[in-house]
């Protein structure tokens, strides 16, 4: 066991303990005879011999039943205690009353951890119904997506195969197009899934990393996110990124993922915000990705990237799944980077992924 302050207190303190209790046992047993000799005189009687005899047994019984119960009666507490916590209950300990307890104070940095370990597992089971339910949420919400576009399909397809009306040629291009849009969506949703459990720490999932110059790569990406959706009018502006900057990752994988962060900024914030993008290097690839737009509140902001905090909606235009912000997490920290954001409700967000800079 690796010796810390708190543990070498404790070892102190009952080193310290010990000591005195045979300092105390030695003279309970030795009074008893201390007195017969030096008060009384009378080490000739033999009465008195076999008393003083006696009563030092009897003193040192006691004694002994007296300290066992001093050491065992907090054990077996700690032992209650610890069965208690292994059957989900939690413990409710009075510090102070602990604290200036006589039999308790030995072991009260015992106690102390005891509580911290209940505290600790108490708010990791609330943390995890909190994750279930928001993951009962998700899967609801998912379920729903998947849901909603089949039937936007099947109610066309059935109106186009119905022989009870004529469709124009221009209607029958419109459902076609409809189902073509909804069976995208479908479609994306479940890559999202695909990546979004492909890519989960517990799979050991292993992607090829090549050597990707970013600049360009991030000049492609968000020229690409400049058309989608057309109507919003955004303004997008590239700044830094004068010199070549090399990463090593799976190309597929980062496009995903700065496609993600700029469909995002464009799909939740209204029309004509400004997008800026910039680009600089030194130990590490900074991509900082700033808007002027709606921005988030605290709790949006804590829980971006959970992959279980809400739902994705087919009321979303095409470019956001509900899932997109999980996985941009999970590629940056494949790729040894980081994501981090900073957003204020009415002022914007501010989003910035770091990768491991490369030589050339």
């Amino acid at each position: 066991m690796k010796v810390n302050f708190t543990n070498g207190k404790l070892v102190v303190r009952f080193t310290l303990n010990f000591i005195v209790h045979q300092i105390l046992l030695f003279l309970t047993v030795s009074l008893p005879a201390a007195f017969y000799i030096v008060v009384l005189k009378q080490p000739e009687k033999l009465l008195f011999v076999n008393l003083t005899t006696w009563i030092i047994i009897t003193a040192y019984f006691l004694y002994c039943l007296f300290y066992g119960y001093y050491v065992a009666r907090p054990m077996a507490d700690i032992l209650v205690k610890i069965k208690k916590l292994s059957c989900g209950e939690y413990l409710v300990l009075d510090r102070k009353r602990l604290f200036f307890s006589f039999f308790n104070r030995l072991y009260r940095e015992v106690y102390a951890n005891l509580d911290s370990l209940s505290r600790t597992l108490q708010e990791n089971e609330h943390k995890r119904q909190e994750f279930e339910q928001l993951k009962q949420e998700w899967a609801a919400g998912v379920t729903h997506d998947l849901k909603t576009p089949l039937t936007y399909i099947s109610g066309y397809t059935d109106m186009l195969l119905s022989d009870e009306h004529e469709w124009s040629k221009e209607e029958k291009k419109e459902f076609l197009q409809l189902i073509r849009a909804k069976s995208a969506y479908m479609k994306e949703l479940v890559d999202d899934l695909g990546i979004a459990f492909r890519m989960d720490p517990s799979t050991g999932y292993k992607f090829s990393a090549q050597r990707i110059e970013l600049v360009e790569f991030i000049r492609r990406t968000v020229a690409e996110a400049a058309n989608m959706p057309p109507d919003k009018a955004n303004r997008f502006e590239i700044l830094g990124g004068e010199e070549p900057l090399y990463v090593m990752g799976d190309a597929g994988l980062l496009k995903r993922a700065f496609s993600n962060l700029l469909v995002n900024a464009v799909v939740h914030n209204p029309a004509r915000t400004s997008i800026t993008v910039h680009i600089q290097g030194n130990s590490h690839v900074q991509v900082q990705i700033t808007d002027n737009g709606d921005g988030m509140d605290e709790q949006s902001v804590a829980c971006l990237f959970d992959r279980y905090y809400r739902g994705t909606s087919t009321d979303t235009p095409t470019g956001s799944t509900g899932l997109g912000m999980a996985i941009v997490k999970q590629i940056v920290t494949a790729h040894q980077g980081t994501v981090d954001v900073k957003s204020k409700r009415g002022h914007g967000t501010s989003i910035t992924v770091q990768l491991p800079h490369i030589l050339h």
